[in-house]
């Protein structure tokens, strides 16, 4: 075997470059001990020599500047180029041939007249439908994901038979991709789909129906499907709340003869509020970036990030002001859902602030 090693390093420089780092790290460092560790110290002298002199203080953020310096190239970068767009205006994404415009973009997302020729703007009434309809899903999304969510769990934390083979199945459809959901649910609800031919052979239709764009159906099956799709993340979330609440508790109560609907309301619920702050405002936060089933199943309604996505001219023909309305958009909904998640840590620490 020593002999293999010798000739895959014969004529080589890399055992001449070993031995200089060795060397030097045994220069820079001077280690003491036995041989062992003194080896040990000259073949990680770069990190030894790293932690002397940033000392154990400046050690972890040393250790944390990959990853800020990663944060900072795919999101902090971005939002100032998106920045950038919602002032400007042009097709192409170089700033140097985009012309700057001010609030141009803001005012036709909002305003009547077009900033431009005077006319009547047709973009902020695309914008405020897009609003509404986002604003509906949510009203109702949201609530029947925590309220589902929430029977899930209580039901896969009692001893059932079965019980990890019901969680695995709950948290399967998160496994999935958005398009292969919004592929199987289209599938079962296009108009020659499972569900139309199941109604029709049990006479309960006459005629089959396009689930996803009938007005009357179509916001139903979007929170039905969505729902179904992320179900399975916030069970997990509540379930971990639930199994953190001390067992003694259920304990004491049972030996008192509490009945089980007062167990859920004065133990239960009261423990697990700030996960279910946590699970609320995430829901809140999903919902409104709801875009990759709903366009896949291609419903007859338009999301938020649906209308961003083809305002910015992702699909079809670039406009002169489509990438800077989009930028604009996206900015507002960034708004949004920044004053979510500061009205999260808000009420988290008004909680603890009453617990103490």
């Amino acid at each position: 075997m020593l002999d293999a090693i010798i000739n895959a390093f014969a004529g080589s420089r890399w055992p001449v470059g070993i031995a200089i780092y060795l060397l030097v790290g045994l220069v820079v460092l001077r280690p003491s001990g036995s041989i062992g560790s003194r080896f040990m110290s000259a073949l990680g002298w770069p990190l030894e020599l790293t932690q002397r002199t940033a000392g154990a203080i400046g050690l972890p953020y040393l250790f944390l500047l990959p990853n800020m310096l990663v944060f900072a190239l795919f999101t902090f970068a971005p939002m100032f180029i998106n920045i950038g767009f919602s002032v400007t205006d042009g097709q192409s994404i170089n700033f140097e041939q985009r012309v700057f415009s001010g609030s141009d973009n803001f005012q036709r997302l909002t305003f009547d007249i077009q900033p431009d020729t005077g006319g009547v703007n047709q973009e902020d009434d695309k914008f405020q439908q897009s609003v509404a309809d986002t604003f509906t899903f949510v009203i109702f999304q949201v609530p029947v994901m925590i309220l589902v969510a929430l029977i899930t769990a209580l039901t896969l934390n009692r001893d059932i038979a079965g019980r990890g083979f019901w969680r695995s199945i709950f948290f399967y459809p998160v496994m999935l991709s958005p398009v292969v959901v919004g592929f199987l649910w289209t599938l079962i609800l296009k108009r020659q789909g499972v569900l139309s031919l199941t109604l029709m052979d049990w006479g309960l239709i006459d005629e089959p129906i396009q689930w996803l764009q009938d007005p009357a159906w179509t916001m139903f099956w979007s929170v039905f499907v969505y729902t179904w799709a992320h179900l399975g993340f916030y069970m997990l979330i509540l379930l971990a709340g639930l199994q953190a609440i001390p067992k003694d508790l259920y304990e004491a109560a049972s030996m008192d003869g509490t009945s089980d609907w007062r167990v859920l309301r004065k133990i239960t619920l009261p423990l697990l509020m700030p996960t279910l702050l946590v699970v609320t405002v995430l829901s809140l936060v999903k919902a409104f970036q709801a875009f990759e089933e709903l366009y896949a199943m291609n419903v007859r309604w338009q999301s938020l990030v649906a209308y961003i996505f083809e305002t910015s001219g992702l699909r079809g023909q670039p406009t002169a002001f489509g990438l800077g309305i989009a930028a604009t958009a996206s900015m507002l909904v960034a708004g949004l859902l920044m004053l979510l998640s500061l009205l999260q840590m808000y009420l988290s620490r008004k909680k603890d602030a009453v617990s103490i």
